[in-house]
């Protein structure tokens, strides 16, 4: 038996413990309700913890000021470090703008060397020795010229120190166009920045020895560029700055340390060099260097500062909310537990040791009837305890009060205040407080009444439907998919196949092995079955078949006794052709007759005189045999056509199937004097099918037509027959100019019975069609333009040759 927490815990921050129950009692002695306890305790929570609304703003300004402090010390810093960037960068400008000027004064100076060269020799003071010495002293003085050269108007050297110095300028057209152009036009130039070998990066000073309106030569040096950072860079900007030349598209050409100079940025200046110019730039950039002892000191202390000022609003804000987060959320669960409790559909009581009423909830006041003020503080009996059963309702209270409660609870009849009765099931459990003692008991009732009403329908229910199932004529099962246990079965299906009454699981063989949509026999019982088959759900939603299997006996047996007659009726059909084909037979067997006696006379005569020959006489016989043969094929083929057999499918030529139905026609044609007219464009098709009934069908279609225009004028009495192909279909036409088969006639011309000739029996139609039918071909009948009908026999040229058929054919 489960133990449950008390309805109300007592929350450990109250200043005082909340009302005894006596205290919550009513002048009367009554318990209060339950939701007058629960807005009394909290009202005094409300009252002992919540601060006042202008208590509440206090505690926001340590916040705020605090917010104050860290924005005006963050903001110190802040512009403590943007002051001390500027005063670095502007050193880095005043540095990079000193070294430039110092760059540009040593060019200059290379350029006044060039200039002393070049009017030497315009004096014709400067020999070729005087040249190389000179040369020599200038690149000693100034290390970073690494070649000077003297050199014609198309850039190749006349003198050079030293040899070949002027051999890799040849290579870049570049640095060779402005040498050409300055001695042309006789003024300074520079070159743009390329590749000296062994030396890096470097450019070229041209000045021109001019001698009045002409250009002698130009006088070339070389200069390195990295030789520029490394002589005249002094050593306390080098150990500040990194220095270096760019280009235009910012590429390191030469720096100071020799490593690639970042992009430009706060700490990074650019300033053009010029001389030489094409975009050449010196670029500075200040080493990072660590901030001041004073400076890290403060970030620290302030650091220090703020940690401990947060840490201690942070340690008092905890408290403060760790003492309203518990009493928020005792009332939270409070409200929570008041508000299941009123939503609850089974009614809830709780009783004390003596089992005086404590507290009911909402639904329980609702199954009653009652007011929770008029059930709290109540004794038994109580006033919902019905009289008839007044006895049990105290048994189970006192099995309550001892403890004892089912697992499926106690099944008992209350009533309502307006004496309505209605059922229920109880449950019961300890009441425990908050030591862990047991105080009373709290019992949960759940209505039954509609449940019990819905038990007994069903099962009402469930009566008429297996009064239903075994009223019927058909066998009906119900069998498990997987295992074939039978579930559900009527009593037709037990008595059908025989079953003695199952106490356990079936499995239902006598279906299981059929044909799921079909007939089949029963050699036991010898009874024939239509079975249909279904897969469905079942009530536990698992896959089974639902069998139906109604007895066909008597229908199997109607229908054979309907083939019988049917056959019965073609025979009658073939004898009562007969008498029309007897002067067709007579006619037919006069010829050969005729011929016989004849060959057999000249014979004798020839025989006689003594002049017959051996040969003559052989070649009379065999025409006496021929004739022979094909009156007995005439009579044979007559017996055939008259006789009662089973159908027997062969090979038959479409051409000698109309040509014997044609010479059975004669007779009637000439009679009735009727014209034939043939459209025969199948005849060498071959069909496989009872040539004899194919040939009984077209000759009754004949000899219709051939009756049907007896009574027409003699213009107008045309047989046509008409062999056609059509894609997989052969049509076999019989048409006639007859009056025609009028329109409310035409459902009902292949109806047994049904005819239109006064001395027709109405079976030669209906006959017809079941033999095409056998065949899996159809026959129809249309109205003709001009008068008459015209019959049609449709084919199919791929018929399929039945199993006992084909290994009769192959034998």
């Amino acid at each position: 038996m489960s133990r449950i927490k008390p309805w109300l815990p007592r929350p450990a921050a109250l200043q005082g413990e909340p009302p005894p129950l006596s205290a919550a009692m009513s002048d009367q002695g009554k318990p209060q309700a339950a939701g007058d306890r629960t807005r009394l305790i909290v009202e005094r929570m409300r009252r002992a913890f919540l601060l006042p609304r202008p208590g509440r703003w206090l505690w926001a300004m340590p916040n705020l000021a605090l917010i104050c402090f860290l924005a005006v010390g963050v903001a110190l810093l802040l512009f403590i470090r943007h002051n001390e960037r500027q005063r670095q960068h502007d050193k880095l400008v005043e540095d990079t703008l000193w070294q430039v000027q110092t760059l540009r004064s040593e060019i200059a100076a290379r350029q006044n060397q060039l200039d002393g060269l070049a009017h030497d020799y315009v004096r014709g003071n400067l020999s070729e020795g005087a040249f190389y010495e000179r040369a020599a002293n200038i690149m000693a003085g100034s290390p970073e010229v690494l070649a000077v050269a003297y050199t014609n108007e198309y850039g190749d050297a006349t003198w050079s120190y030293p040899a070949q110095a002027m051999v890799p300028l040849k290579l870049h057209p570049a640095v060779i166009e402005p040498l050409q152009r300055s001695a042309r036009i006789g003024l300074p130039a520079s070159t743009p920045p390329f590749d000296f070998p062994g030396a890096g990066q470097a450019v070229a000073l041209a000045f021109p020895a001019v001698q009045g309106n002409r250009t002698l030569g130009t006088f070339v040096a070389v200069v390195s560029l990295k030789g520029l950072l490394r002589v005249y860079v002094p050593w306390w900007i080098a150990k500040r700055y990194r220095l270096g030349f760019v280009d235009i598209e910012g590429e390191t050409l030469a720096a100071r340390p020799e490593q690639p100079l970042p992009d430009p940025g706060p700490l990074v200046y650019d300033i053009a060099v010029d001389p030489p110019g094409y975009g050449l730039k010196l670029r500075a950039v200040l080493f990072q260097t660590g901030w001041p002892l004073w400076q890290h000191v403060l970030y620290w202390v302030l650091a220090g500062l703020s940690g401990l000022m947060l840490w201690s609003l942070w340690v008092l804000k905890r408290h403060m909310r760790e003492r309203l987060s518990a009493e928020r959320a005792l009332v939270q669960e409070m409200n929570l537990r008041q508000a299941l409790e009123d939503s609850l559909v089974s009614g809830v009581f709780a009783i004390d040791q003596s089992g005086r009423t404590l507290h009911v909830n909402r639904a329980f006041c609702r199954m009653a009837g009652y007011s929770a003020a008029e059930l709290l503080g109540g004794l038994p009996p109580f006033p919902y305890w019905p009289p008839e059963t007044l006895p049990q309702c105290e048994q189970v209270f006192a099995a309550i009060l001892r403890g004892e409660c089912p697992a499926n609870g106690f099944s008992l009849r209350y009533m309502r205040k307006s004496g309505e009765r209605f059922d229920v099931r109880l449950y019961s459990s300890p009441l425990i407080d908050a030591d862990g003692q047991q105080t009373g008991w709290v019992a949960s009732m759940t209505d039954v009444t509609e449940l019990k009403r819905e038990r007994v329908a069903l099962k009402a229910s469930h009566e008429r439907f297996v009064a239903v199932l075994n009223g019927l004529d058909a066998a009906v099962a119900v069998t498990d998919r997987r295992n074939g246990e039978l579930l559900l079965s009527n009593r037709a299906f037990h008595e059908a196949f025989q079953l003695p009454p199952a106490e356990g699981p079936l499995c239902a063989l006598p279906l299981r092995d059929h044909d799921p949509d079909g007939e089949w026999y029963d050699p036991i019982l010898g009874r024939w079955y239509q079975h249909h088959r279904r897969e469905t759900q079942w009530v536990d939603h698992s896959n089974v078949w639902l069998d139906i299997a109604s007895d066909v006996t008597e229908r199997k047996l109607a229908a054979d006794r309907e083939r019988q007659q049917t056959e019965k009726l073609q025979q009658t059909a073939r004898l009562i052709a007969m008498g029309e084909i007897a002067s067709s037979l007579a006619h037919e067997l006069n010829q050969p007759l005729a011929a016989i006696s004849s060959y057999s006379t000249a014979c004798r005569n020839l025989v006689a005189s003594g002049q017959l020959s051996q040969t003559e006489l052989d070649g009379a016989l065999q025409k006496i045999a021929e004739q022979s043969r094909r009156a007995g094929s005439i009579v044979r083929g007559i017996r055939e056509f008259v006789q009662k057999r089973e159908p027997q499918r062969s090979a038959c030529r479409v051409g000698d199937m109309l040509d014997t139905v044609l010479s059975l026609l004669a007779a009637p044609l000439n009679r009735h004097h009727v014209r034939l007219k043939e459209k025969r464009r199948a005849d060498d098709i071959v069909l496989y099918a009872d040539r004899v009934m194919l040939e009984q069908v077209l000759f009754n279609l004949g000899k219709n037509a051939i009756e049907a225009m007896a009574e027409g004028g003699e213009a107008n009495r045309v047989l046509t027959v008409e062999t056609r192909v059509r894609e997989d279909w052969l049509d076999l036409v019989v048409a006639d100019r007859g009056p025609g088969i009028a329109p409310e006639d035409v459902e009902k011309l292949f109806l047994p019975f049904y005819t239109t000739k006064e001395e027709g029996m109405g079976m030669g139609l209906n006959i017809c069609r079941t033999i095409v039918e056998n065949h899996q071909g159809r026959l129809s009948v249309e109205a003709r333009e001009g008068g008459g009908s015209r019959f049609v026999v449709s084919l199919p040229l791929a018929t399929p040759m039945p199993l006992k058929e084909a290994e009769d054919h192959a034998v």
